[in-house]
Order: C-alpha cells, then sequence, then structure tokens
C-alpha cells in the first residue's frame, strides 16, 4: 500500500472543491490516503508518506493580511523529505500559487514561478514530450473555463516542461518535473474546479503524475 498525504483548503480552493477528484484518482486498494488542511500534519507524520499533494495556497486568506505558512522550518522538512528519504511531491494549481520567487521552494524544489492569472477563461493543454506522465494523454479543452497560470522558469533551472496550456493570453507551461535527491518534484497548473480537477483527460494526467512521483 502507498502512503500518500494530500493538503487542502484555503479561501479560493475549499477542500469540497478538491474531495471528490481524491475519491477518483486514489483506489483504496492501492493508496491509504491522509488529507489535512494544516501543513504541519506533514511535520507531525510517524512515517513518511511516499507522496505528498498539496492543492493549498501558501496565502489561506488573500482576503485579509495572512503570511504564507511555508516557513522555513517547513520548507526545510520537505526538501529534506524529498532529497535525502525518496518522497515524492506533487503540486497542482493553488498549491503553486503566492510562493514568493526568492523562496526556497520556488527556487531549490519547483522551479517555476507563479506571477499571476488572468480572468477566468477557455483553457486548453498541449502536451509537449513523451514522459510516464503524458502516456496516453492528448491535447485537451477544460470543460469549464480556468484560471490560466502566468510561469516564470528559475534562472538556470533543471527541470523538463511536459507540456503547456493555451488561451486567449497566450501560452504558457503548466506541467514539468525532474529528480531531487532521491526522490521527485512535479507542478501542474490548472485545476481551478472540481468539474475540470475530474473530467477524463486531466484525471489521466493527475493518476500519471502521482504514479511517476511516488515510484509505482
Amino acid at each position: 500500500m502507498t502512503n500518500v498525504l494530500v493538503l487542502t483548503g484555503d479561501y479560493w480552493h475549499p477542500s469540497d472543491t478538491i474531495k471528490p477528484l481524491i475519491e477518483l484518482l486514489f483506489s483504496e486498494f492501492e493508496w491509504s490516503v491522509s488529507m489535512t488542511e494544516d501543513p504541519n500534519e506533514l511535520l507531525r507524520c510517524e512515517r513518511m508518506p511516499d507522496l505528498f499533494v498539496s492543492f493549498k495556497d501558501v496565502i489561506e486568506n488573500d482576503q485579509i493580511p495572512t503570511p504564507i505558512w511555508c516557513d522555513d522550518k517547513w520548507s526545510e522538512a520537505l526538501k529534506k523529505y524529498v532529497t535525502e528519504d525518496g518522497m515524492g511531491f506533487l503540486a497542482v494549481h493553488c498549491g503553486l500559487a503566492d510562493i514568493p520567487q526568492d523562496h526556497m521552494i520556488t527556487q531549490e524544489i519547483l522551479r517555476l514561478h507563479f506571477v499571476t492569472h488572468p480572468p477566468q477563461c477557455e483553457v486548453k493543454f498541449i502536451p509537449e514530450k513523451t514522459h510516464p506522465i503524458t502516456e496516453n494523454v492528448g491535447e485537451f479543452t477544460f470543460p469549464s473555463f480556468d484560471e490560466h497560470y502566468i510561469m516564470e522558469i528559475t534562472p538556470n533551472a533543471e527541470t523538463e516542461i511536459l507540456g503547456y496550456t493555451v488561451s486567449k493570453h497566450g501560452r504558457q507551461p503548466a506541467l514539468w518535473a525532474h529528480d531531487l535527491g532521491k526522490g521527485r518534484v512535479c507542478g501542474i497548473t490548472p485545476g481551478h474546479s472540481t468539474v475540470n480537477l475530474t473530467c477524463a483527460h486531466y484525471l489521466k494526467l493527475l493518476k500519471n503524475a502521482v504514479k511517476w512521483c511516488a515510484r509505482v
């Protein structure tokens, strides 16, 4: 049984919008799933999970002054679990948002930086390279309008851009992955709503990503 810890819950992305995906993404016969809204649950794990998945903005509520929750202690622990202990790390949509450009997670772990997003619009995903994460995933348009994230690649970052999103606002990196020490890291930018998170094409992409990150 593969252990996965899933972090959810912020002002714009409440946990209830993610839960329907989790039930589809992780088979009860293959995965032991823990869900939490508390980032520090990762630090309290008696056993390091095989995979950590973040669907949580690092600013829990941007409607009021709220500091980011990924402080130095938490970020150093994440880096250790990935690089030294071999944990997989997958950050999806809001799990990538609002991390400062000079933050360790941006610079050393994710290696791409979220800049902003325009108003929701029609978004198409286009795979760029053959990779286990893009296996049997072709071009598709999300069934509902989505947030088209504008991303910047960290200078000299060693990562592989595997797919792009395209909309009336242009073309942006949307899927990337790399090894990091003993672990693996993947970032995926689309997925604001339940209907988009659970559409068949995107679900296939996410299933490939969790298996690749967790080495299963």
